[in-house]
């Protein structure tokens, strides 16, 4: 399906890309960035990139996979005759499938490794894995849904039957559930809460299933409101590597 211009209407802005076809892997251009704010500014260009082609006639020729962006828009020859190509569908706001995301994690304890124990921790959530359900034994409490939604990501593959502690991130919905007796690695206990110290944006899979170039930009620009989130709560960036970005929030850094 195409559509045409008509005399008077409004010339198309231009193109930040050539050709009718574009191919890019939004995988590596955080690979040297050295704070978050910067990480901020890559994120905010890359969504103003592609709503600009967006506006210059591009669209997605198949939905974005881990990071490939694969466009096109109308030929040469194509737009001389005042033809811009396919009409738009998608919603332009792009609604990541599914609700928060839940980590267990269960580190084996080693040497020089602090250990989560869930009676030091009063200030924690405790919940307990009875093989069907998580039910809660001490601590504050955690809302039923959350719960729920815990139990219902965790019943296809089970947890051990022991006690586990709830770390919820410092930005965003998500959350831990951290083993008693299991290593801290990426986790520590402060003023008897158990805190996150290691939380990681997924470029490269932000805009998984986006169909669209405006959905693409939509999901680039909620994972750089997020950054600047982590930047504002003390987050420091750890390093990027193939689409994974690494945020400290280690206890007493500055």
């Amino acid at each position: 399906m195409t559509s045409t211009t008509h005399p008077g209407s409004h010339p198309r802005p231009p193109s930040p890309w050539t050709g009718s076809h574009h191919i890019a892997q939004h995988r590596w251009q955080l690979d040297h960035v050295v704070s978050l704010p910067e990480v901020v500014d890559v994120l905010t260009d890359l969504a103003a990139e592609l709503t600009d082609a967006h506006h210059a006639g591009w669209w997605l020729a198949e939905p974005l996979r881990g990071g490939q962006l694969v466009a096109a828009r109308a030929s040469r020859r194509e737009r001389g005759r005042g033809t811009v190509g396919l009409a738009a569908t998608a919603p332009e706001r792009f609604v990541r499938p599914g609700p928060w995301r839940l980590r267990a994690v269960d580190e084996v304890p080693v040497p020089g490794l602090a250990v989560f124990d869930s009676g030091s921790a009063p200030l924690t959530p405790v919940l307990a894995w009875t093989g069907r359900s998580l039910e809660q034994v001490s601590g504050p409490a955690v809302p039923a849904t959350d719960v729920a939604e815990a139990v219902r990501q965790v019943t296809p593959t089970g947890l051990p039957h022991r006690l586990w502690g709830v770390a919820r991130a410092h930005v965003g919905p998500n959350l831990d559930l951290v083993a008693h007796g299991g290593g801290l690695r990426a986790h520590a206990v402060r003023d008897g809460v158990l805190l996150r110290t290691r939380e990681a944006l997924t470029f490269r899979h932000a805009a998984d299933g986006a169909e669209s170039l405006p959905q693409a930009a939509s999901a680039y620009e909620e994972l750089a409101r997020t950054a600047a989130e982590m930047a504002a709560a003390g987050g420091r960036l750890l390093g990027a590597d193939d689409g994974l970005v690494l945020v400290s929030f280690e206890l007493g850094q500055a």
